[in-house]
């Protein structure tokens, strides 16, 4: 059957703007969800928790059924999954049916996300970061419209919270015929020969095919195939839990930060969007930039750090803002250039690597609302985010260590992507 790569793109695209219109609607409408069903911080980071054990539990259930039955059938479930998941949430009238349709929804977020970008990894071969921070502009793009669209219909008295749901439910059912219209073809004609990537797996380190005569033949580096226990894979995880905490801690509680503190949500929502639209835009340059990706990653944490620390102590609700504007920027290729890294490492098995990967988002997900929940009841949300200027910290140093022990330090910095 023909190939309908080119419709790849674009599908993966959809699927990650409507999980970033939930993502960035979620973070805004969370105190009003609070207020509707009388929580107290340590419940509303509980509620958060729901939909990230689900994110921590689907790719760890579906990611390596993906690399057996197929990536495009496993996606089809994770869209139905997140579809009932907001219907579920835009209908729910008490606590435990809204936090049971948050967990279906979460199972559903992140095997769509995790499984979509191991489809992309396989179907462009040596330039998987390139695609994967396309992907991840149109997460970043829904979390910057959807605090700008849905506060005002609601400021407005045009809608209440459940908005959130009902648009992101709907988006999943408009592209729906866009996976089934993809279908599995071939990459690229060599030679003779011809390299088909139906649901197989092709690529090595620099991402270079060679053929003649039917031969395949790789560039100046071998492929690399790690396990997931290898070192290097087990900073990748510890570094994505700590990315993923960084952005749920600013991307949930930046709100409540700013109406607990300063009394202003218009504020909150402006902030919610600052941080994503930056981290859109750094994403999309970034994956422009022939720069090594374990280089982006240490520079991403590094800064972040010293942006917390710089403007976190002069506690003014405009500098805080701009804060949070200048951390999209440092953080936008961190997650993309993870979880490509992750991949790359073993072609064969990309579906169960990023899956783990993923795992590792949901699990820091799954445990930051629940620390600044605790810590905003005994100190205050203000300063409870400066738990994310030592994560960001944390991850500058396990990321820079890992980097050295799987490189050296003579290549560490070179600009080769892998």
């Amino acid at each position: 059957m023909k190939s309908t790569l080119t419709l790849l793109t674009p599908l993966t695209f959809g699927i990650a703007f409507f999980l970033g219109l939930e993502c960035g609607g979620f973070q805004l409408v969370l105190i009003q969800v609070a207020e509707e069903f009388a929580l107290d911080p340590v419940i509303m980071g509980g509620v958060v928790t729901s939909q990230f054990v689900a994110v921590f539990l689907g790719p760890l259930l579906f990611g390596w059924v993906s690399d057996r039955i197929g990536k495009k059938i496993v996606l089809a479930f994770g869209m139905a999954f997140f579809v009932v998941g907001c219907f579920g949430a835009f209908a729910s009238s008490a606590l435990l049916f809204f936090s049971c349709s948050v967990f279906i929804l979460g199972l559903g977020f992140s095997t769509c996300e995790s499984v979509g970008s191991s489809l992309l990894s396989d179907s462009f071969p040596g330039k998987e970061s390139f695609h994967l921070n396309i992907m991840q502009c149109g997460f970043s793009l829904g979390a910057v419209l959807s605090p700008l669209i849905f506060s005002r219909l609601i400021n407005a008295g045009l809608a209440t919270w459940r908005i959130v749901f009902l648009c992101s439910g709907l988006g999943y059912v408009l592209i729906y015929p866009l996976l089934l219209l993809y279908r599995n073809g071939k990459a690229a004609k060599t030679g003779k020969g011809h390299l088909e990537t139906g649901g197989s797996n092709l690529g090595n380190g620099d991402g270079n095919l060679e053929a003649g005569d039917g031969h395949l033949k790789t560039g100046a580096a071998p492929v690399r195939e790690q396990s997931v226990f290898s070192p290097f894979f087990i900073v990748l995880f510890f570094s994505m839990t700590i990315c993923v905490c960084i952005e749920s801690g600013i991307g949930f509680f930046a709100d409540s930060l700013f109406v607990t503190e300063f009394g202003n949500h218009d504020l909150g929502a402006y902030a919610i969007s600052a941080f994503w639209f930056t981290m859109s835009v750094s994403r999309f340059t970034y994956s422009r930039l022939k720069i090594k990706p374990q280089t982006m990653v240490i520079t991403g944490f590094l800064l972040i750090f010293i942006i917390l620390v710089c403007l976190l102590p002069l506690r003014n609700p405009h500098v805080l803002l701009a804060s949070f504007f200048l951390v999209g920027i440092a953080s936008g290729p961190v997650w993309p250039m993870i979880l490509g890294m992750g991949a790359s490492l073993n072609q064969n098995r990309s579906g169960t690597n990023t899956s783990i990967l993923y795992a590792a988002g949901g699990l820091g997900g799954l445990v930051i609302p629940l620390v600044i929940g605790f810590s905003a009841r005994h100190f205050g949300f203000y300063r409870s985010f400066w738990l994310l200027a030592i994560l960001a910290f944390t991850g500058f140093i396990l990321m820079g260590l890992g980097s050295r022990k799987r490189y050296g330090s003579r290549e560490r910095f070179g600009s080769k992507r892998i």
